[in-house]
């Protein structure tokens, strides 16, 4: 799982259908981070018209990573994934706009980034899967 995989967690506050903005998480790990791609996801945001309102790059700690992925507790991937997580620093950020937790999730791409197409953040970006 050594490619730039985002997380996506969604807070819809409205529905983008009665024109209300949504907010959503958007992380981008260790290895994004690494290559210096931070920039990059930020800019195809930004075109896209989305709001930046928070960005912080912080090494998170096992603790904060067993809580934020306790719906995966009991995959088989679990621990390589907190692991991996806090192996270096993370960029999170809160993005909003209209229908921004769809439009997000369809820039990103598949959750398996093999199936990415290109064009989506993972089909451009990862480099490695497994």
């Amino acid at each position: 799982m050594i490619c730039l995989v985002l997380a996506v967690f969604a807070s819809v506050f409205h529905s983008a259908r009665c024109g209300v903005a949504e907010r959503t998480f958007i992380a981008i790990k260790p290895d994004g981070v690494q290559r210096h791609l931070v920039g990059e996801i930020v800019r195809r945001f930004e075109r896209k018209g989305f709001k930046l309102v928070g960005l912080k790059l912080l090494q998170a700690s096992e603790e904060l990573l067993k809580e934020h992925y306790i719906a995966l507790q009991d995959r088989p991937f679990y621990g390589r994934l907190v692991k991996y997580m806090s192996s270096g620093p993370v960029v999170a950020m809160v993005w909003q706009g209209l229908d921004v937790v769809r439009m997000a999730r369809t820039m990103i791409g598949e959750t398996n980034p093999a199936e990415s197409r290109p064009g989506t953040i993972r089909g451009d970006f990862c480099i490695e899967v497994g």
